[in-house]
């Protein structure tokens, strides 16, 4: 019977993340996952509840509750945080689960590498995780590369020692603090912009983890569920640092965007109101929507959704852009949308929506910079030439809603700004849509 139980909740799992590949199915993809995670957890059993005492289930029930209380309570603009901190409580499971097997005198030979290999993943999983946490809540400025780089340097040695001492009662506490501070140090020299290819990274070594823990202890659902989990977490690192056309290792060496790189302008951009925009977007045939991280520190997503029922109540066709890379999470953007009911029909990535801008009549830009500008098509010097990027700037008119003239996260001016097609309104991402649609009612 248990068997049964493990393979229904493997073909739950490998079903879950097939549905999870679209967003309208992605919610009945959760439901599927959750489900297959509680045959696994039953499971874990074996239909022998007498074997565990009432602190056992007392701590079951309380986790599960703050579990649903915490997923409950947090913003949708706070989910790639939560995301994090799954990763990094994943990870540490799996450490623990490999520390405590290894702690046992009678693991065989053949397990004991296994197990040391998930102690070290899963303890900087967990390490580098809370550290991502902490730089995405803005708590953890970037630290420089020259730290990492040293400890870099002096790691195999470090590695080394406990086996120089010949110290068992050493080499295990050794090898989880070198892990824990290793994972502190590598996140913690990479930029916040970069968090989305570290989020699903680190969920991919969590997966890895798992899966190595799951040999250690001979449980079937843990190896196929860590598997999957390694496997798609690994593929979507790769998808993500081609959409930034940069490789995972320039990623893990930290330091872009650090260089100080002239951002003066030829001339001052063109300014507008909101008025101004109402009565453009009341002449417009057809608009695209390119949301960025802006719109979600500003947490603009119901402002959106009203203009975007405004412009269709005039028989204007919207559309969104989600560029691979915007936001601080694979698919940040499309959460925050879905979060206000924004069709998924309506929401095009960047091979789809390209060929449309040229026809455009308004393309409205909210916060993003990095992936709309246009350098990474024309200057070679550019850090981010080669990087696929959203061409707005073909529309035939850009409204671009920012507080600034800052720049991105790849530290570099964007001519997008200064465009003759282009006209700025510096406003905070919720106040400026706000403002126009108030305008709306003028018009």
């Amino acid at each position: 019977m248990i068997e049964i139980i493990l393979l229904v909740s493997s073909v739950l799992f490998i079903f879950a993340l097939k549905l999870f590949g679209r967003p309208s199915t992605a919610h009945r993809a959760n439901t599927f996952a959750m489900l297959a995670m509680a045959l696994a957890v039953f499971s874990a059993f074996n239909f022998d509840f007498s074997n565990y005492d009432s602190a056992f289930y007392i701590t079951i029930i309380v986790s599960g509750l703050l579990g649903v209380l915490i997923s409950k309570r947090v913003q949708m603009t706070q989910m790639p945080e939560l995301v994090g901190l799954f990763n990094g409580f994943g990870g540490g499971a799996s450490g623990a689960i490999a520390y405590v097997e290894l702690s046992k005198s009678t693991l065989p030979l053949s397990d004991y590498f296994v197990a040391i290999f998930s102690m070290v993943i899963g303890m900087f999983t967990f390490s580098g995780s809370i550290v991502a946490v902490l730089k995405l809540r803005g708590k953890l400025n970037n630290v420089n590369t020259t730290i990492a780089n040293i400890f870099s340097a002096f790691l195999p040695p470090l590695i080394l020692l406990p086996a120089i001492w010949e110290s068992e009662i050493l080499s295990l506490e050794y090898f989880m603090l070198l892990s824990l501070i290793a994972g502190i140090i590598r996140v913690a020299v990479i930029g916040g912009a970069d968090m989305p290819v570290v989020i699903a990274f680190l969920n991919s070594l969590s997966g890895i983890a798992a899966m190595s823990a799951g040999f250690i202890v001979n449980s079937i659902i843990l190896i196929i569920a860590g598997a999957l989990v390694g496997a798609s977490g690994i593929i979507l690192t790769l998808l993500m640092c081609a959409a930034m056309n940069r490789t995972l290792l320039d990623v893990l060496k930290g330091g872009f965007g650090s260089k100080s790189i002239n951002n003066e302008y030829d001339k001052d951009p063109i300014s507008t109101s909101p008025e101004d925009v109402a009565i453009q977007l009341s002449y417009a045939e057809s608009v695209i929507i390119v949301p960025g991280y802006g719109m979600a520190v500003a947490q603009a997503q119901s402002a959106v959704k009203e203009l975007t029922n405004t412009l269709k109540d005039k028989n204007i066709e919207v559309k969104f852009a989600i560029h691979p890379v915007a936001g601080r999470m694979p698919g940040h953007m499309n959460v925050l949308l879905a979060e206000v009911d924004i069709d998924y029909e309506d929401m095009y990535t960047l091979e789809d929506i390209n060929s449309e801008f040229s026809s455009t009549d308004v393309v409205i830009v909210l916060g993003a910079n990095d992936v709309v500008n246009p350098l990474a098509r024309t200057d070679e010097d550019s850090p981010i030439y080669g990087m696929p990027i959203l061409d707005v700037d073909l529309a035939k008119q850009v409204i671009v809603i920012k507080r600034s003239m800052s720049p991105g996260y790849a530290g570099i001016s964007n001519p997008l700004f200064i465009n003759d097609n282009a006209k700025m309104l510096f406003a905070d991402a919720k106040e400026g849509l706000e403002k126009i649609i108030k305008s709306f009612e003028l018009v």
